[in-house]
């Protein structure tokens, strides 16, 4: 690692892999966006948590929301979906999706620069995170078709399944590569 001094006398650090260079911008920057990406992740997934999920599934008697299984069979999803009043319903297409559509951006911004930081260096590792939330995208756009069709399909069930079997899994991967 070398370092050098900017401009504004801001500390660079360049890191040097392979006989390239890479260039990680001063650490101000890099906290900013670390501390402000944890910041919304905590507040989205907050919001997320403690008020629109449990009013979704208020109306499902038990049943939770296709986010909170590990994986749901075609059964299942029918069941939730029958069971869902026209507030939950309204609810999970109004403002838990459109929230969970920034919330994998903010926790994938998170968990990439939680990394570097941890790390020392660009790492490939954030890959996972990058996977992480282009599962869960596919999931959510799943969902939404599940919500808004007139019939439910067994290849959208099965493949919003899948997509939340694997962003699960990724999550887990993502939580151990920055504990160890």
């Amino acid at each position: 690692m070398r370092r050098t001094y900017g401009r504004n006398g801001n500390s660079v650090r360049y890191y040097k892999r392979r006989g390239e260079r890479i260039y990680v911008k001063n650490k101000k920057t890099i906290a900013v966006l670390l501390v402000g990406s944890g910041i919304l992740t905590i507040g989205i997934c907050a919001v997320m948590n403690l008020y629109l999920i449990p009013r979704i599934e208020s109306s499902t008697q038990g049943i939770k929301c296709f986010d909170m299984n590990i994986a749901y069979s075609y059964d299942e999803a029918s069941r939730f979906l029958s069971l869902l009043s026209e507030t939950g319903k309204n609810t999970y297409l109004t403002r838990q999706l459109p929230l969970d559509f920034f919330y994998p951006i903010a926790y994938g911004v998170f968990f990439a620069f939680l990394m570097i930081t941890l790390s020392g260096k660009k790492t490939k590792m954030i890959v996972v995170p990058l996977l992480l939330a282009a599962f869960d995208y596919c999931e959510n756009i799943c969902v939404c078709r599940m919500l808004t069709s007139d019939s439910l399909s067994r290849t959208i069930v099965s493949i919003a399944s899948a997509a939340t079997m694997i962003k699960t899994i990724l999550m887990y991967l993502c939580i151990l590569l920055i504990l160890f």
